[in-house]
């Protein structure tokens, strides 16, 4: 009988992309003993936005990709166009593009910085562990270190009136949420998404709470 982790809930969410299922098979037991992998199904064909709507779905925290996925003839797109559209949605979230020849990837792929070769997990697993965490970590804290800002700035609205520097600062870290998810936060009342309204949280205090819910509800796996 296997035994699970403890913290299993607690442990980061890595979805993997790849056409090849032995493959898959692979990277997942090279890695989930740190992580909780996450997998897709990848038929024949398999539309890119298809792809994209599983990957959005399964609430991951990090996303890896491999480059070639043509190789086989099961799609007709690659990793790099599967992280550039989901970069569409979820602008900022961490994404790694895995492949065996790094030569390929180069050219092809905008941020060179997420390349990383297959080998790493035999040559040196435990630095791309922490590298994964690294990403997951930073884009945690950027996320978390706005959403401590809004709150500090919506409490001190509730008691005086915010200066021109810091109203200006609330509009730009709302507009700033709001962008991390761009199919999540379309529900947000756009009317609160104004620098003169600012001016009226402390009449609207339901929607300004409301906002504030909506802009910080899942903007990363752990919030």
């Amino acid at each position: 009988m296997s035994s699970q982790p403890e913290n299993l809930s607690q442990m980061y969410k890595i979805g993997y992309v790849d056409e090849a299922p032995l493959e898959v098979k692979r990277i997942t037991r090279k890695l989930e003993e740190d992580f909780e992998m996450v997998n897709y199904d990848i038929p024949k064909g398999l539309p890119k936005q298809e792809l994209i709507d599983q990957i959005y779905k399964s609430d991951i925290d990090l996303l890896m990709v491999d480059y070639l996925l043509t190789d086989r003839g099961m799609l007709l797109y690659n990793g790099d166009s599967v992280v550039r559209d989901f970069e569409k949605v979820k602008p900022r979230f961490p994404m790694i593009i895995f492949t065996n020849n790094e030569g390929d990837a180069f050219p092809q792929v905008d941020n060179p910085n997420i390349i990383y070769n297959k080998n790493i997990l035999d040559e040196d697993r435990a630095r791309f562990v922490n590298v994964l965490k690294k990403n997951i970590a930073y884009y945690e804290g950027y996320v978390e270190d706005r959403k401590r800002r809004v709150a500090e700035l919506f409490e001190i609205k509730k008691n005086q009136e915010l200066s021109s520097l810091e109203k200006n600062e609330l509009f730009n870290l709302q507009l700033d949420l709001n962008k991390l998810d761009e199919r999540e936060n379309k529900e947000t009342p756009n009317h609160l998404l104004s620098e003169q309204n600012l001016d009226h949280l402390s009449d609207i205090t339901e929607d300004a709470e409301r906002l504030l819910q909506q802009l910080t509800k899942k903007n990363n796996g752990a919030a």
